[in-house]
């Protein structure tokens, strides 16, 4: 069997002047760290750097969609610590 290998344009353009801009900006700055202003977790999260106290404070309370979506599937709140107010 061999072995699959993705595309390195595949996530730009497939018009060839506009893909060689792109890889010319993403060659720029592909070792920059992610800056995203679309966040789901509260920046004071990380700023505050204090430990958590379970795994449901680090992965289902600051992640909305998450949780909405383990409740939607049937799994209650109580169930995964998020409690109820």
């Amino acid at each position: 069997m061999s072995e699959y290998t993705l595309n390195e344009d595949r996530f730009f353009d497939p018009n060839v002047e506009v893909r060689k801009y792109a890889r010319e900006i993403y060659n720029h700055i592909k070792d920059m760290p992610i800056i995203s202003p679309h966040g789901h977790v509260d920046p004071k999260l990380f700023a505050d750097n204090k430990p958590f106290s379970n795994p449901t404070e680090l992965f289902l309370i600051p992640d909305h969609y998450l949780f909405r979506m383990l409740y939607s599937q049937g799994i209650s709140l109580e169930s995964l610590g998020i409690p109820c107010e």
